[in-house]
């Protein structure tokens, strides 16, 4: 069966490959020829020898039923496809669009499941540097898309270009930056970084494909209904708030250099349906109406035949509006914060002490973290007061936690006790409930909208910080809490959220961090001074100035059945 770990978060749906691997197990191997059984049927005075062949074998199936209907199916987005709103154009990284980014679709790289070493999928079978900002690809021959139509550098051109744009690469950009493809010849492309990308393969693994010809005569809807690609599952109904069905692709080409992530699929018929209520959807596996779910609490534990926890490559957060938020600005403000939130209570309040507390807003063991900045804030509510003292806050500004309930299993009662520890030292604050649009509109508004907003194309020497808010909120973000993903387990991506340039920052320190980033970002690990050095110095600075307040290193809970996947339901 195919990867289900990795994209869109690395390890996000791994538990899968439990239910998956019972699949291979039941079902095993399959003859393509029928088998014949003679039967032998004597009557009187006659002998008759009958052949009876055995009747097709049933096809196996699943149902997966997840948290919310996707917003589209379509891999790539389009200016066209997100209009104005700035949702986020293409199948957003939550985990019912895997629907888009892991069944349909094989990416240009991928993070092996198991050993989280860079791996080709199906469609590639090698790369190779040329210079600092150039890598080549050789692309696997006879590979075709769903709709017959043949996989090339051409078509491989096409998706490295729009993934790797920032108005309709959906979150590819945010791992890449800036890309483009070159034709070589046709079976193989070069990827063309916008400056030096030391790291390009293993930020690739969201860079998708679809069939050329099909998407550029496609309406607008049929891009946002359907990804022709050339993953292991073919999507063969969309059905608007019932389902999506999906056909496992015979002619899927595995690839042997990625064991774990691109084997042949062995699951007949996968059907993906959504509820939006955890115990409803804990109840539907319970009872058999479905296969397996993801997100469920901690109390859902007896309503599933097996409730398992998986890792994640995400931490669970509180991003800062540390730039126009009268409080939030003040490092000491958020060091007080820090250290009025009893995280381990939260941990043994609301996940029965299974997470482990920690102060980076990257998974351990990613590159440029260390044993101090990986630990926790100290619980110290005299120390926060004492912060909050010197720092001169002031009880008339509201310091809000905004949240979307469902983010995150119980993050809204997360969010309720966070701001009542910060209200025991006497900070004024509250947690808020938001629909998941407007919670967009405050995630997405940051230094890089703002200053294009209200200076164009030169931002200056300050920046976002002589403007108001830019779009789409045009308001201060206050804070909100987010679960970035980190699967490169390089902190260069997770430079963003400091970098002045970037749509979404929250922080921006033009004079003393801005100088650092790409140098960090463009250095090798043998260099000197080294990647691990130069990210390192940059992590110090967001552990130290506490811009982002980082409860643990993320797990999944989520239920299956015991049945193996076969049509009996």
């Amino acid at each position: 069966m195919h990867r289900w770990g990795i994209a869109p978060r690395l390890l996000l749906l791994a538990p899968l490959l439990l239910l998956i691997g019972a699949v291979a197990i039941a079902c095993g191997g399959e003859d393509a020829t029928p088998e014949t059984i003679i039967e032998t049927v004597v009557v009187p005075q006659t002998v008759e020898v009958v052949a009876t062949p055995t009747p097709e074998p049933a096809k196996s199936n699943i149902t997966m039923v997840f948290g919310e209907e996707p917003t589209l199916l379509g891999v790539w987005g389009s200016a066209e496809v997100a209009g104005d709103n700035l949702t986020g154009p293409g199948c957003r990284i939550i985990p019912v669009h895997a629907a888009c980014q892991d069944l349909v679709t094989d990416v240009l790289t991928y993070i092996d499941s198991t050993t989280f070493e860079v791996v080709p999928l199906s469609g590639v079978q090698s790369w190779e540097q040329i210079a600092d900002d150039r890598w080549r690809f050789y692309l696997t021959p006879g590979v075709k898309f769903h709709n017959g139509e043949d996989w090339n550098a051409a078509a491989a051109k096409q998706g490295i270009d729009i993934e790797g744009s920032e108005d309709i690469g959906q979150s590819s950009h945010s791992y890449t930056g800036d890309v483009t493809g070159e034709v070589v010849d046709d079976l193989t492309v070069d990827a063309v970084c916008g400056g030096p990308c030391p790291i390009f393969p293993r930020s690739a693994f969201l860079v998708g494909f679809q069939a050329p010809a099909w998407w550029n005569s496609a309406s607008n809807s049929e891009r946002a209904e359907k990804t022709i690609g050339f993953g292991p599952y073919v999507q063969t109904e969309y059905r608007r708030s019932r389902h999506i069905k999906f056909e496992k692709y015979e002619d899927y080409i595995p690839n042997s250099m990625a064991p774990n992530d691109a084997q042949a699929p062995t699951i007949d018929e996968i059907t993906i349906e959504w509820r939006s209520e955890s115990l409803v959807r804990a109840s539907m596996v319970g009872v058999g109406e479905a296969d397996w779910t993801i997100n469920l609490n901690l109390e859902h534990q007896d309503s599933v035949p097996e409730f398992k926890t998986g890792g994640a490559a995400e931490t669970f957060v509180n991003v800062y509006d540390t730039i126009w938020h009268p409080e939030l600005s003040k490092r000491d403000v958020r060091l007080a914060l820090a250290h009025a939130t009893d995280c381990d209570l939260i941990v043994e309040q609301f996940y029965d002490g299974l997470f482990t507390c920690q102060g980076t807003y990257a998974p351990p063991g990613t590159l440029g973290t260390t044993d101090r900045t990986i630990a926790q804030y100290e619980y110290d509510p005299d120390l926060a007061r004492e912060l909050l003292a010197s720092a001169g806050y002031d009880t008339e500004n509201e310091i809000v936690i905004n949240v979307f309930e469902g983010r995150y299993p119980a993050n809204v009662e997360v969010a309720e006790a966070q701001a009542g520890m910060w209200r025991d030292v006497g900070v004024n604050a509250k947690a808020t409930v938001l629909e998941t649009a407007r919670w967009l509109d405050v995630a997405r508004t940051g230094c890089g909208r703002a200053w294009r907003e209200h200076k164009g194309d030169d931002p200056g020497d300050s920046y976002c910080l002589d403007v108001p808010p830019g779009p789409p909120c045009f308001c201060s973000p206050q804070s909100y809490q987010l679960n970035p993903s980190l699967e490169t387990l390089d902190f260069a991506r997770a430079l963003g959220r400091m970098d002045c340039g970037n749509s979404s920052a929250k922080f921006c320190d033009p004079e003393n961090v801005q100088p650092l980033l790409d140098p960090a970002r463009e250095a090798r690990l043998d260099a000197t001074p080294g990647r691990q050095e130069l990210m390192q110095q940059l992590v110090d600075i967001a552990y130290d100035e506490a811009i982002i307040y980082t409860y643990f290193d993320a797990l999944v809970f989520y239920g299956s059945s015991a049945r193996p996947p076969d049509a009996s339901q």
